[in-house]
C-alpha cells in the first residue's frame, strides 16, 4: 500500500486528485499540505496539515514514509489572487517542497507544469518553471514525472459518448490544424488526475514527462 503527500489543492486539479487518490484502493494514506485554516476534509485516508510554505523544513515528518508527493503548486493551477506571495508559488515554493521530499527520502516526485516552460524562453514566467524543472532533475530522485499542461479545464464524464467522440476526432483535428491544437488544448481535471496516479503507480521507465496530448 502506498502513501501520498499533496500539496496545492485550491484549484480545479488539486480537488480532482485527491478525490483519485482517495478511491484508489492502493493507497492507504493522504497528507495534504495547506495554509488555510478550517479545510474540512474529512475521510478516514486523509489527514490535513496547516503549513508555512517558506518553512516547510518544519514539517518533514509529515514527508517522512511517504512514496509519491504531488506537487501542484503554480500560479497557473491553483488560487493565487489576493496574496502577497503570489510570484513565489511558481519557484520558491514548489523548489521548497523538492528539497524537503529529497531530505525524507521520498523516492517519487510529481510536478504539474505548464507547456510553455522553458530555459529558452524569454518569458520570466516561464523562464523560472523551465528552471523548477531543471533544478528537481537535479536532486535525483528515484522518479520524477512531470505532466505539462496548456490550462486545466473542468472534469469532464469520460463516460459519456461526446467525450468518446471528441477523443476519437482529437487526432484528426490536431492534423488539420498542423499540430496547434495541442498547443491550445486545456486538459479536464479528472483526465489529469487519473492519468497522473496511473502512471505513478505503474511506476513507469519508459516515459517519465506527459505532454497535452498524451491526455
Amino acid at each position: 500500500m502506498r502513501k501520498a503527500l499533496l500539496v496545492g489543492i485550491s484549484g480545479r486539479i488539486g480537488k480532482a486528485l485527491m478525490d483519485a487518490l482517495l478511491n484508489d484502493i492502493r493507497y492507504k494514506g493522504i497528507t495534504v499540505l495547506t495554509r488555510h485554516d478550517g479545510r474540512r476534509l474529512k475521510n478516514i485516508h486523509l489527514k490535513v496539515v496547516k503549513a508555512d510554505f517558506s518553512n516547510l523544513e518544519a514539517h518533514i515528518s509529515d514527508f517522512e514514509g511517504v512514496d509519491d508527493v504531488y506537487c501542484l503548486l503554480g500560479t497557473d493551477f491553483i488560487n493565487t489572487t489576493n496574496v502577497s506571495d503570489a510570484p513565489l508559488f511558481d519557484f520558491e515554493y514548489p523548489l521548497n517542497i523538492a528539497k524537503v521530499a529529497k531530505q525524507a527520502n521520498v523516492k517519487n516526485f510529481i510536478l504539474l507544469n505548464h507547456s510553455k516552460s522553458s530555459l529558452a524562453s524569454n518569458r520570466d514566467k516561464w523562464n523560472k518553471r523551465g528552471k523548477l524543472e531543471q533544478d528537481i532533475k537535479n536532486m535525483q530522485f528515484e522518479n520524477l514525472y512531470t505532466f505539462r499542461v496548456n490550462s486545466i479545464a473542468k472534469s469532464v464524464n469520460t463516460k459519456s459518448g461526446l467525450y468518446s467522440i471528441s477523443k476519437s476526432f482529437a487526432p484528426i483535428l490536431n492534423l488539420v490544424s498542423l499540430g496547434n491544437l495541442h498547443k491550445l488544448k486545456p486538459t479536464p481535471a479528472n483526465v489529469l488526475a487519473q492519468k497522473m496516479v496511473s502512471i505513478v503507480v505503474a511506476q513507469s521507465q519508459d516515459k517519465k514527462e506527459f505532454s497535452p496530448q498524451d491526455y
